[in-house]
């Protein structure tokens, strides 16, 4: 609300309501700050986070539950086993390893730390969903001369949508609104993601004002509405899979 005011109705009366709404906060974000180039780095960050989460946890999560490989249930407890691990204890091994890699202040520093921290979950889900679907399925595959490959995209994958979904929306709000790792591993101003551009932001507002500032904010939370919506109604229509693996 306070991003529809000007400066000077938020200072007066910090809890008032925008009784004539000012846009100017948002032109001023604009003018202040390179808000555009900050939202093409968090899009191509974020976007390339959600693909490659949702490939290697279904990847992961079918192996572990439909191939049966020595060690499989070993490897599932790592998974779990690293969901009870705070996550900031994992920042400064995190921060090590990309330094050594020489992958700091890069896209690929910030992707291949984001969508690691999105296996553990992800794995989870995806594994626990394979275990619901009968062996019928795969079964009926085999005997259509189907490969390991050919099930597991036509067949086994389709029907696990409400956990690809899940796992989609997980790696997005976790990379869209990153902002410590960030911090630590992005220098160059032109990577900065929007967290880091926002925040930026906010600690020169009394160089250019409260309105900016909340405008930015808003902006930034759009894209995740947006975002849990479609992925909420992707959830919705896939809950008709169930009857198909009662059947």
């Amino acid at each position: 609300m306070q991003s529809f005011r000007s400066d000077g109705a938020i200072l007066a009366d910090p809890w008032g309501l925008p009784l004539s709404p000012d846009l100017s906060g948002y032109a001023r974000a604009f003018e202040t700050t390179p808000l555009p180039q900050y939202f093409l780095n968090s899009v191509l960050v974020t976007g390339v986070v959600v693909i490659v989460s949702v490939a290697c946890c279904a990847g992961a999560g079918y192996a572990i539950s439909k191939l049966r490989f020595p060690g499989s249930n070993l490897v599932f407890l790592a998974f779990v086993g690293v969901l009870v691990v705070p996550a900031p204890i994992l920042l400064l091994p995190v921060f090590l390893i990309s330094r050594d890699l020489g992958i700091l202040n890069s896209y690929i520093g910030l992707i291949a730390p984001y969508a690691a921290g999105t296996l553990p979950i992800g794995v989870y889900l995806m594994k626990t969903h394979f275990d619901a679907i009968p062996a019928s399925f795969s079964e009926a595959a085999e005997i259509d001369r189907a490969s390991a490959w050919q099930t597991f995209r036509h067949v086994m994958f389709p029907l696990i949508t409400p956990a690809a979904a899940t796992v989609a929306i997980l790696a997005f709000m976790s990379a869209w609104n990153e902002y410590i790792y960030a911090l630590v591993a992005i220098r160059s101003a032109e990577l900065f993601t929007l967290p880091i551009g926002v925040a930026d932001l906010a600690a020169k507002k009394f160089v250019y004002g409260y309105s900016p500032v909340f405008a930015a904010m808003v902006l930034t939370a759009i894209p995740v509405y947006l975002a849990f919506f479609l992925a909420q109604r992707s959830f919705l229509s896939s809950l008709a899979i169930g009857g198909g693996v009662k059947g």
